[in-house]
This record gives structure tokens, sequence and C-alpha cells, in this order.
């Protein structure tokens, strides 16, 4: 099993550390303008990957909700789907603030189902359910966003 009792304290850090790392690769190429197709397709993709197989991997090992993670393997799924129809056509979705809000959300949602360390008297498992339904429902605001404004033509 790759994480489980012993090793979530691991698994948390390695989480949090690939989450710290995607939000300052982020603010590095807004602040430096550094965009590129590679980089409009990988970054997301990145993101769905990191996320979707936490939500996965957390509900395989009864730390996350079923319907929860479903929605959010759903969600990654769909979004998979529509880059891979976009991709070839030479379109690309851009980056939007509520789209980064949404990601960080989901980022705490998921640090708070992994951490399992002193209870503090604080159900952990109840507080990142909410967490993670919160965050979902604040991810569908970018997500008709997008589809309301549609991929733009690669620059």
């Amino acid at each position: 099993m790759w994480i489980g009792p012993g090793t979530t304290g691991f698994v948390f850090w390695l989480f949090l550390f690939a989450m710290a790392t995607d939000m300052v690769d982020g603010w590095l190429a807004r602040i430096l303008d550094a965009r590129s197709d590679a980089a409009l397709f990988l970054d997301p993709l990145a993101d769905k990957l990191l996320t979707a197989c936490t939500w996965a991997g957390l509900w395989s090992i009864g730390y996350a909700p079923a319907l929860l993670s479903l929605a959010f393997v759903a969600r990654a799924l769909f979004v998979g789907f529509a880059w891979a129809w976009a991709a070839p056509r030479g379109l690309v979705w851009s980056p939007r603030p509520a789209g980064q809000i949404s990601l960080a959300f989901e980022g705490i949602a998921l640090c708070v189902l992994l951490f399992h360390g002193p209870s503090l008297d604080v159900h952990w498992p109840t507080v990142g359910a909410v967490l993670g339904v919160l965050s979902f429902a604040l991810s569908l605001l970018p997500l008709a966003d997008y589809a309301k404004a549609g991929p733009e033509p690669r620059s």
C-alpha cells in the first residue's frame, strides 16, 4: 500500500511540498511573464494528476469519502478530455485566478485529509471532507468560466 498508517506523515509533507512548488512555479511564471504552449498544457495536467491521484489514494484507504473523491476524479477526467479535444485544434485555456484559488483550496482540503497527527479534539476527516465539499463547489465556478469563455488559440 502506498499510503497508510505510518506513512501518512511522509505523504502529507510530500504533497504539501508538491503543492507549494506548483504555487511558486505559477507565481514565478506570472512575475517573469514566462508563458509557453507546453506550460499551458503541462501545468494543469500535473495539477489534475496530483490531485486526482491523491483523492483516489485517500479514498482507497478510507481517508476520504467515496462520493467526494469520485466527484474530483470525474472533474479531472472531464477537464482532461476537454484539453485532449482542444490541443490538436491549437486551442488552450489560459489560467484564471478563480481556477488558481480553487486549486489552492483543494490542496488545503487534501492536506487536511492527509494529516493524521495529534487530534487536538478535532476530527480531521470531517474537517477535510467539509473543506473538500467547499473546494469542489468552488471548483465549479472556474469550470463554468472556462466553459463560457472557451479555449483560445495558442499564441
